[in-house]
């Protein structure tokens, strides 16, 4: 069975073909999968503290600090680092829907970087 969390943060960032400080609104999906043991693959409330603490992190910071090229992909490859020792997670899509633009790495992508 799977599960999924969805969250929302506003970041700033540069990079190199986009030097000047700008920001953006994210949605971020977070997937995991398992039995439902006791009747949850992993149990909603600490699924929504976890996924809490990487929004925390992220919402209104500047993502060059931690993140070293802050893209889209390398954002969801931070949620990934940050919530794969949590629990049987199988995929996180990031996307900004003003401009109809995301990710999704999934655990073949993680298996291939050597993150899972």
């Amino acid at each position: 069975m799977k599960v999924f969390k969805q969250f929302t943060f506003d970041v700033a960032h540069q990079l190199p073909d986009w030097p000047g400080l700008h920001g953006h609104s994210y949605t971020a999906e977070v997937w995991f999968e398992g039995p439902a043991t006791d009747g949850y693959v992993v149990p909603e409330s600490l699924l929504s503290e976890q996924v809490e603490a990487v929004r925390e992190r992220l919402d209104h910071s500047y993502l060059n600090e931690y993140i070293e090229l802050p893209t889209s992909e390398n954002i969801a490859r931070w949620i990934w680092d940050q919530l794969r020792p949590k629990g049987p997670l199988i995929r996180v899509r990031v996307f900004r829907g003003s401009i109809g633009f995301g990710v999704e790495m999934d655990l073949d992508d993680a298996k291939a970087e050597g993150r899972a």
